[in-house]
């Protein structure tokens, strides 16, 4: 294959690795931020009483009988969002003398019971915040797109959900969550691991093309220590996200697993610092396939990375910082590291 066919690859396969990763973090905080403000479910309706009897202060009364299984059966769960009651419902149990109790105590010695029992239904003049008929722009959308809406409700209702916070967040400024509390949970793993095994591949792709672009261009045949490195990045950060959100009894097991993703980032930065170190240095010999300046950006950008990780790990070392400060690190450190893969993108030439 000719170095510009290897070229082309190269610099599609860069731009995967920015994005897929990029689109794991930011998407995965986005559906989260969906998923912990969405305030519409689906809801109990009474079989026997019809939604548009629902009006505000009125009062429904019904004698519970053997004909209606003394009230048991009378309740089913919504299949649509929009099929709710507009109003707060307020449901009860009373005997004839006016005392209340559980309809579940007064179910249990039915055939013993002599009194008769009536549900009142009370429909209050407060609009129930769950109702998404009280929504009229979000109703626009539910009729555009219902079943993106019903899979939120059904998702929330799912048993496995379990999300990293109760509110919305923005830990990119505020650091109110670490990444893995996010994006090892139900349903958000699913998005997250998939984008970054997929990432794993990209990244093995990119090392390999970047080392053989190299060995063609100035006709050798070796192994450059950057796709070493690169290559022992990969492996860490496929190691890292198969353990995501496992937990273990053993300290040293949940040591070592903590320490996959310390080995991704050091080798990553290692891979990088080789690779444009070896870029620099040959960039006279391979300057029709290379834009100099990005090559001076992307110096310049390792600098920097290389400085700024060393700085962080002394502080980490010295300071115990607040959690707060650590997940801003956290979550903009590795958004950065995604510029290498940009600037690889743009760096070579198309033609």
């Amino acid at each position: 294959m000719h170095v510009m066919s290897n070229i082309r690859i190269l610099r599609i396969v860069s731009l995967l690795l920015f994005l897929t990763p990029a689109i794991a973090l930011l998407g995965s905080l986005i559906f989260h931020n969906i998923l912990v403000s969405f305030k519409f479910n689906h809801h109990e309706k009474i079989k026997i009483i019809k939604i548009k009897d629902y009006t505000p202060g009125k009062k429904i009364k019904i004698l519970c009988s053997e004909e209606n299984g003394f009230c048991s059966n009378d309740k089913i769960v919504s299949k649509k969002l929009t099929d709710c009651s507009k109003y707060n419902l307020y449901l009860q149990y009373s005997s004839i003398p006016g005392k209340k109790f559980a309809i579940d105590k007064m179910l249990d010695n039915t055939k013993n019971f002599s009194q008769q029992v009536f549900m009142t239904l009370e429909v209050s003049s407060n609009l129930e915040k769950s109702c998404i008929l009280n929504y009229p722009k979000t109703l626009k959308y539910y009729n555009f797109v219902p079943f993106f809406f019903e899979k939120i409700a059904n998702l929330l209702n799912n048993k496995n959900t379990s999300l990293g916070t109760s509110e919305t967040i923005n830990p990119i400024i505020y650091g109110e969550s670490s990444i893995s509390n996010i994006v090892k949970r139900y349903p958000l793993k699913f998005i997250f691991k998939p984008l970054l095994y997929l990432s794993v591949f990209f990244m093995i792709v990119y090392w390999l093309y970047y080392n053989l672009i190299l060995n063609k261009i100035l006709i050798k045949r070796r192994t450059n220590i950057f796709l070493i490195f690169g290559l022992l990045s990969s492996i860490f950060l496929l190691l890292h996200v198969i353990f995501l959100g496992w937990t273990f009894e053993s300290e040293f097991l949940t040591k070592l697993r903590r320490s996959y993703i310390i080995f991704f980032i050091l080798f990553e930065v290692l891979a990088q610092a080789f690779l444009i170190k070896e870029i620099y240095k040959i960039r006279n010999e391979i300057s029709k396939y290379i834009n100099n300046i990005i090559v001076y950006l992307k110096l310049g950008f390792v600098t920097i990375v290389c400085l700024s990780t060393l700085i962080i790990l002394i502080i980490l070392t010295v300071y115990n910082l607040d959690p707060k400060v650590d997940y801003i690190l956290e979550w903009n450190y590795f958004l950065l590291l995604l510029l290498f893969y940009f600037l690889s993108s743009i760096m070579w030439k198309r033609n």
